[in-house]
């Protein structure tokens, strides 16, 4: 399922979104390209190698990625 950030600053919406309200999709950690162990640690670049961040799989930050598809 694609999840999205949403801008509600664009219009006064109840219960549906438009499309111009969608901002930046969010990739949970379990599946970025960043994620490991099925994103229970993060080894994106900030981190260093040996120090892995936990992370939860169901988490998001900023710099997520999605995986390419194999």
């Amino acid at each position: 399922m694609t999840e999205y950030i949403i801008d509600w600053d664009t219009g006064l919406v109840i219960d549906t979104f438009s499309k111009n309200m969608l901002r930046e999709e969010i990739v949970r950690c379990r599946d970025c390209k960043f994620g490991v162990d099925g994103g229970k640690y993060c080894a994106e670049g900030c981190a260093d190698s040996w120090d892995w961040r936990n992370v939860e799989p169901y988490g998001f930050c900023a710099w997520g990625e999605r995986k390419e598809d194999a």
